[in-house]
Order: structure tokens, then sequence, then C-alpha cells
């Protein structure tokens, strides 16, 4: 298995709350209650050859892989929820092959699939033979993907292990929704979806002219690059984060920034790179780049991240869209941008709020449209 260890691996361990995450285990707890605490951790398990990951929603998923191929099964919170069946195999010829028809074997009985967006290689079971095909995933011995000539095998251990963990998790033990152990329990029984946090965004704010008015001499820059203030310049994190990049003049000029509101700017600003991934530093300052404070991008417990060389706050491959206002990072364990970390903060007014997260930490080629949230919100 390719499990990356770079700096996404600490987001992936403070995410996913005391999981066992890596570490073999075998289900049994005894059943939920019909009741959800207000609050739900994030959790992953490993089941043989499968991960399982479940978000503060209680939304789980369970996948496997090998090199450019893999399988994942979804099952959402609440006794109305069902199972999906996602899989994907990248082609050998590359992007030129993407759309072309997967098929997933198990066992030697070819399934029936529908493909999904061309971009991601993937294909579906039609949700009327998801149960029965789940069936089979539980029971396989062997599990493959097929296209064309091309045929990827999958690790089948560990598949039923992790289904009976979501049948634990969200309280469908001995119930008709069950996905593993079904029983005559009414589906009623099942708890509902926990409620997911609400974080309010602040009002929008018109950009109009304000990076033009910042760098008025480049106005048809098609980059939209911004020039920090002399007063942002001065500013010890900014020198160091400037000295850090001055190898790459690219990187000198790719500052970003934009209006929070009427007295507030946030300016982004380049401190490292690596071979597909560059790091920003992140100030609040008023008008002009004034009094910069470093912005804190909190994890979804409210504490501070800290990444694997201990800086603080610094976001890799980051976004910040004013129109949601929203700030969004893609830390990428490799190139192909297959596995990693995915998050997304949200401006309230008074501060950036973890809003959203996910995290991949296989590189079995599945985009990050299929990846497990480890947190959402509302």
């Amino acid at each position: 298995m390719n499990r990356w260890t770079i700096a996404a691996a600490t987001v992936l361990l403070a995410a996913c709350g005391n999981g066992e995450a890596g570490t073999a285990g075998e289900p049994g707890a005894p059943p939920a209650p019909a009741t959800q605490a207000a609050s739900v951790k994030s959790e992953s398990r490993q089941f043989r050859d499968w991960y399982a990951v479940c978000d503060n929603g209680n939304a789980c998923v369970a996948y496997t892989g090998s090199v450019a191929a893999w399988i994942r099964v979804g099952m959402d919170a609440g006794p109305q929820a069902q199972p999906t069946i996602q899989f994907g195999l990248w082609p050998d010829g590359g992007e030129e092959n993407l759309g072309a028809s997967i098929s997933l074997v198990i066992d030697g009985r070819r399934h029936a699939t529908t493909s999904g967006p061309d971009d991601t290689s993937s294909a579906v079971i039609p949700a009327h033979d998801v149960r029965a095909v789940l069936a089979e995933l539980a029971a396989a011995r062997s599990i493959s993907l097929v296209s064309g000539d091309q045929t990827a095998e999958l690790p089948a251990a560990g598949a039923s292990a992790s289904l009976l963990w979501f049948d634990e998790r969200q309280g469908r033990l001995d119930t008709t929704t069950a996905l593993i152990r079904r029983g005559q329990r009414a589906a009623s029984a099942v708890p509902t979806a926990p409620e997911l946090p609400v974080i309010a965004a602040a009002p929008a704010v018109s950009q109009a002219g304000f990076t033009a008015a910042l760098d008025p001499v480049n106005t048809d820059d098609e980059d939209d690059n911004a020039v920090p203030p002399a007063v942002l310049e001065a500013v010890p994190a900014v020198k160091q984060c400037r000295e850090n990049t001055a190898f790459n003049e690219y990187l000198g000029k790719a500052v970003t920034a934009s209006r929070l509101n009427t007295t507030t700017e946030l300016w982004g600003i380049p401190c490292d790179s690596g071979a597909y991934n560059v790091s920003y530093a992140y100030f609040l300052t008023g008008a002009g780049g004034t009094d910069a404070r470093p912005v804190s991008f909190p994890d979804a417990d409210g504490k501070p991240m800290e990444g694997a060389d201990g800086t603080e706050d610094w976001l890799i491959n980051p976004a910040f869209d004013p129109a949601t206002r929203t700030l969004s990072a893609f830390a990428k364990a490799r190139g192909l941008g297959d596995c990693g970390v995915s998050q997304t903060w949200t401006w309230t007014g008074r501060a950036f709020v973890l809003s959203r997260e996910q995290v991949m930490s296989d590189c079995f080629g599945m985009v990050s449209d299929f990846w497990p949230t480890t947190f959402r919100s509302r």
C-alpha cells in the first residue's frame, strides 16, 4: 500500500480523533443507542486491507485500492440513507483514455455499471443493485476492475469488517437497514444523522478595483498579483517568507490580497515550495497592509494546526473566494493530486473557521471528488 507520510499525515491524525488508522482491528462494540451525542468526532479504522472513515455527521466511507485502481462504499447516517458503490481505474493510456467503461468483477461475476464523470475515470453500481453487490463484496475472495484489456486486482480482506463497523457506528445493527448484520428491527430504530455545526459567512464585499489600486503599474496583469505595501514587507514574518522564496521569481510575485470589509484586508505571502506544493502565510491587516497579524487556521476542535515541520498556519496551494468568503487549501501527497488533504475555512467576520475537510491517505488514483470527508458544516 502506498501510504503517504508528508505533512498532511499530521492533519489526518488530528482530524480522525481517537480512531485506529493504520492499525488492524475488528468491530465488536455494543449497538449504538437510538440517540446521538450533540457533537460527533470523526474516526478512522483499518480492517485488513480496507480503510474506513466516518465524519462528524456520521457519513461513512470504506475503500481499498492498488496502484491506480480503487473501490469505495459510502453510507450516510440516518434511517433513510442508502449505500453507494463507486470505483475507478486510471487507464494505461493516460488521460486520452479517460471515460472508458469500467466493470466490477467479484469472484468471477461481472456486474453492470454506469459510468461516472469522464474526467474521473470512474463508474458506479446502479442503486437497485447496490445491496446485492454489497453482499458479494462482504464474502468476496477476489475483486477486480476491468476496462478493455486492462485488469486491476483489488484486496478483498476487510470489506465485511468495515461495513459491520458502519452498522455499529450508525446504530444499524439488527435493523432492516444494516449492511452486514441485518435483522427485523424497523428502520425507525436507526438514529437520525447528527446535527452539523452551522457556520455563518460574513457578508460578501466587492473586490472591484482592489488589486489594481494596490498595483497601479500592472493593471493588465492577468495573474492579478498584488504588491505588498512597504509596511507589510517590513513585518519580520513576511521578510522571512520573502527570503525563503527569493530563489524563484514567480513565487516572489505570487502574492494575493483580498478585501474582507471596509477596514480589513487579507494578504497571502508565499513562504516555501516543493515539487507540487506551495506554502502560504496569511495576514489580516488594516487598510494598505497596516497592523498586520498572522491568521490562525484552526482544526475541527478549534485548535491551531501544526505542520510536520513545526510551522503553524501555513496553507498549501491555497485560494480565497471572495464570493463565498472561503479560503481553501489542497496539500498534495504527490503530483497527480490523488491523495492528500483538502480543507476549507470560512470567514465569519471575526475569524476563519474550518467548514470542510477531506483526507485521502492512500495514493490509489482516486480524484478528490470521492475522498472521504472528516469534517463538514452547514
